[in-house]
């Protein structure tokens, strides 16, 4: 009985369920903000100190890592390589910490913290790393978890987007 009933359900959500739900694929949408959305502006305090601004204009990379997370850790070597890189190019580089950050003076980017949970909330982080390539204050690029392509995929974006620029 309990089979035939199991059988039953299984056609039945297969059948009289929207055309991704009848592929038994259901494929939900990235969570916000995604590509081509705005992003919200924010002003926190920097770890260096002062404060650090995500304005509506600029071009920024904005990177959730925790320290307790192994793919955070392996982000961490390209990303600084990529701040670092284009430094001088006017992309500015910062990862937010939703834990402690590292105390390392010599990193090439804007070391900020999450400290009342807001940004991880405004951005949707449910887990590091999330990348974020803001342009204008909407998204052109963004990376979730770490891969070993992902470095050269911020970098080929980057590039476009300075050409695009005129840089």
């Amino acid at each position: 009985m309990v089979a035939v009933l199991v059988v039953v359900l299984a056609v039945s959500y297969r059948s009289l369920g929207s055309a991704e739900t009848g592929t038994g694929s259901l494929t939900l949408p990235q969570p916000s903000p995604n590509v081509g959305e705005s992003v919200p502006p924010f002003n926190v305090p920097s770890e260096e100190g002062g404060m650090f601004e995500l304005p509506d204009e600029g071009a920024y990379v904005l990177a959730f890592f925790s320290t307790y997370n192994g793919q955070s850790n392996q982000a961490r070597v390209g990303f600084e390589d990529l701040a670092e890189e284009y430094s001088d190019d006017g992309i500015e580089f910062a990862v937010v910490y939703v834990n402690s950050a590292p105390n390392d003076e010599s990193i090439a980017y804007e070391v900020l913290q999450d400290r009342t949970g807001q940004l991880t909330s405004d951005y949707n982080v449910k887990r590091v790393p999330r990348l974020f390539l803001i342009e204008d204050g909407s998204v052109r690029l963004v990376q979730n978890g770490y891969y070993p392509e992902n470095e050269e995929q911020l970098a080929e974006e980057i590039q476009a987007l300075l050409e695009s620029r005129g840089n």
